[in-house]
């Protein structure tokens, strides 16, 4: 009974001691991965790759050799494994010493284990040492099973056949390419329309046949290049002496794919800022642009602001807007701070610095114009020499078109030196005041002509009845008087024509009445004179009269 005690207490014993030497291992192990964690984030690790594929990695110095040193120095033993006839995967083996673990082959050192590399893995020299026999040992015999004669000449035979597959489909492509090419001429004459910009014939049926034509041809090659890189890619991969050629192609496509997605991913919460801010730039816009037509409709009003002012605010807004949304979303745009961004801000900011002084100095004339509501479109003005009527009207020039149909572009500039006289302003409420002198002579009564110029008035068309026409007399001159007609219209656009056909009138009402509009210096005596009214307006027995001749 004694014994059994004894025994029962000894194993518990025993299996207390195992237990608490697991769990210190346990400890020593987890403490071993997270060191080896911070390790491989800190250290680079070389590659091993004999073969073109990745046997093992080595990620620490070993006396006076860097890890790369040490990797290119195992990756010719292992090339010289894989050639050597007599090699046996049992001639693998471990030697444990008392700094390191190698990995032998025969009497040769391959691999070294030391302390370093044991806390760059995570792990115990004995186990990374193991670990890399057996990766080596899987590395050679597949070398050497891939370089055997009968898989050299499996891989040739799948190689052959792969060619004859590729001629066999490049063919098949160039017959499906030659019938689409057909169907494409078919389809000009019976799908393909012009596509017309206003008159012009933009993209006819010949343009859209070339350019569908060029299209079939880039699909067709491209198609075909493909095909041959895959090929290519397939062959040298079956062959052992090109399989690091192949795998050094495919990286050379894969890895700028790879950056492209892993770049497109990185980038995916900029550019769902860059989409939040321009969505909400552009409902602002429409906010603004739903206040203009509401304000233009006078459906909004607010004191102080007309409704012509509406569309010249909503478009200084807009461009505040798009250019703080532009500032805003610069930071996010990819590669904004590289050297060929700051070279093209740069470029731009030196051409608006020299071109912007005319521009700016029109701009700020434009806004000034607008909001002092000098004129609007349509208003008949006079500008310094210029008159005619307003076209355009925008921040930088104002167009007129004269009575003669000239269009004149004034700078905003020049508009803002210049007096600005507008006919259109107070013709439709109050009426347009046109004005015309005749001088009569001294001889005619005052009060006819005054009842003389207001029936010509009273005959022009688009001269108002009401307010009446008025007579000013300006001046009393040496030999006659000048009488001002003064009449109200309400088209300023045609003022052209009424003065026309005022003056037409004013000669045929006096004409009929009889009296002379004498030129400034033309005498009222009729002394051997004709009297200075037509013909058709004089009395039947009327004859000129004579020269009056007296002695002293």
């Amino acid at each position: 009974m004694n014994l059994k005690i004894k025994t029962s207490f000894a194993c518990l014993l025993l299996f207390l001691l195992l237990t608490g030497r697991a769990t210190a291992n346990d400890t020593l192990l987890n403490n071993a991965v997270k060191d080896s964690a911070a390790s491989k984030k800190t250290v680079k690790g070389a590659v091993v790759a004999p073969f073109g594929q990745p046997v093992f990695n080595i990620y620490s110095r070993l006396g006076p050799f860097s890890p790369a040193e040490r990797a290119a120095a195992v990756e010719k033993k292992l090339k010289a494994m894989a050639e050597d006839p007599f090699f046996r995967s049992d001639s693998v083996k471990l030697f444990k010493g008392a700094e390191t673990c190698d990995v032998m082959f025969g009497e040769s050192v391959i691999t070294s284990v030391d302390s370093s590399d044991a806390r760059a893995e995570g792990t115990t020299r004995e186990l990374v040492a193991r670990a890399r026999q057996a990766k080596i040992i899987f590395a050679v015999q597949q070398r050497r099973s891939v370089t055997s004669m009968g898989e050299i000449l499996k891989n040739v035979g799948i190689s052959v056949g792969i060619l004859l597959f590729l001629i066999i489909l490049i063919t098949q492509i160039n017959r499906l390419f030659r019938f689409l090419k057909g169907k494409a001429i078919f389809w000009q004459e019976k799908i393909m329309t012009t596509i017309h910009l206003k008159d012009y014939a933009f993209f006819n049926r010949k343009r859209q046949l070339v350019i569908l034509l060029v299209i079939l041809k880039i699909l067709k090659w491209l198609l075909i290049l493909i095909l041959l890189i895959i090929t290519l890619i397939t062959i040298f991969y079956l062959l052992p002496w090109t399989k690091a050629i192949s795998i050094g192609i495919l990286g050379f496509f894969i890895r700028p794919l790879r950056n492209i997605l892993t770049g497109f991913w990185g980038y995916i919460p900029n550019m769902i800022t860059i989409i939040v801010m321009l969505i909400v730039s552009r409902f602002i816009i429409k906010l603004f642009k739903f206040l203009k037509s509401e304000v233009e409709k006078e459906a909004l009003k607010i004191p102080g602001f007309y409704p012509d002012w509406a569309l010249p605010t909503f478009n200084i807004f807009r461009v505040l807007i798009i250019i703080f949304t532009i500032v805003a979303i610069w930071p996010y745009l990819p590669g904004s701070g590289s050297q060929v961004f700051q070279g093209v801000s740069v470029f731009f900011g030196l051409v608006f610095s020299l071109t912007s002084a005319s521009s700016l100095s029109n701009f700020m004339a434009g806004l000034t114009i607008t909001y002092t509501r000098a004129f609007k479109l349509g208003d008949r003005v006079k500008i310094g020499d210029v008159t005619g009527d307003i076209i355009e009207k925008s921040m930088l020039v104002t167009k007129i078109r004269t009575i003669k149909n000239e269009e004149i572009t004034v700078p905003n500039t020049k508009i803002m030196n210049s007096e600005v006289i507008n006919y259109s302003t107070c013709a439709p409420d109050h009426g347009l005041i046109i004005h015309t002198t005749v001088t009569i002579g001294y001889d005619a009564p005052w009060r006819q002509i005054h009842q003389l110029l207001i029936t010509a008035a009273l005959k022009t068309d688009l001269l108002l009845d009401t307010p009446a026409p008025f007579i000013l007399q300006t001046e009393l001159n040496d030999f006659y008087i000048s009488y001002e007609l003064n009449a109200y219209t309400r088209a300023p656009n045609q003022m052209a024509v009424i003065f026309s056909n005022l003056h037409q009138n004013i000669q045929d009402t006096f004409n009929e009445a009889g009296l002379e509009i004498m030129s400034p210096h033309y005498k009222a005596v009729r002394d051997g004179n004709t009297i200075a009214i037509p013909e058709e307006y004089r009395e039947k027995d009327y004859a000129a009269p004579s020269f009056r001749v007296e002695k002293p």
